[in-house]
């Protein structure tokens, strides 16, 4: 599954660098996106509580927690630099950051 966000992170780059899918189907794509993100979080969660005792449940769903926090994080800065990547690519001024690119 993370390899299918992956997959759909390019997608998306790629449509909003070149505008060849600028239509309402890409609202179902954007549902498919939402659907495989839960499926992702649901998962995990059910994982470490089928896989590890009681004993150590308690301690690595909180872990989990926090490491779901953390990657928000990091998805938001690095958020910001692929929008200062499609701005440059738009020629739309007012980025944020600079794209690394």
């Amino acid at each position: 599954m993370p390899v299918l966000q992956i997959v759909n992170l390019i997608l998306f780059y790629l449509i909003a660098a070149h505008h060849f899918l600028y239509n309402y189907a890409l609202l179902a794509g954007c549902f498919y996106v939402g659907l495989l993100g839960g499926a992702v979080y649901v998962h995990g969660y059910s994982r470490i509580n089928k896989d590890l005792p009681v004993s150590k449940r308690e301690f690595a769903l909180a872990s989990a927690s926090v490491a779901d926090s953390f990657g928000i994080f990091v998805a938001d800065i690095s958020g910001l630099f692929i929008q200062a990547c499609l701005y440059r690519s738009n020629r739309i001024n007012g980025a944020v950051a600079v794209c690394p690119l």
